[in-house]
């Protein structure tokens, strides 16, 4: 015997198994708790909740103080005397740890066209 709730918890996992599938090897954008950014296909979820890339590109923002900037051990440094880039590097695959997901992205278009071609939702 089955009870409604265990039906219900069943069709929420199907749910999102269905989801999932419908996800794979969609182009994401995946921001993690440090600010990078990493763009690629996606490849896997695993049981810990990682995000397994393919093709990724990882973006993150770098500081950089210039020689002389600093005015003695612990002084708090004028906001002008501090610089930013963007710096990127590009990894055939890339572990995304499921504790330092931020955000998780698929452009509307490929999401719309996936769920259009699927007759699981």
């Amino acid at each position: 015997l089955t009870t409604n709730k265990q039906c219900t918890l069943t069709m929420e996992h199907n749910n999102l198994l269905n989801t999932i599938h419908l996800l794979l090897g969609s182009k994401l954008r995946v921001t993690m708790t440090d600010g990078r950014v990493a763009h690629g296909n996606f490849v896997c979820l695993d049981r810990l909740g990682n995000i397994i890339l393919d093709n990724v590109v990882e973006r993150r923002r770098v500081a950089y103080i210039p020689p002389g900037s600093s005015k003695g051990a612990g002084a708090e440094l004028e906001k002008e005397s501090i610089y930013e880039w963007e710096t990127e590097r590009s990894l055939s695959q890339a572990v995304i740890p499921g504790n330092r997901l931020a955000k998780v992205e698929i452009a509307k278009t490929e999401w719309e066209e996936r769920i259009g071609s699927s007759p699981n939702l």
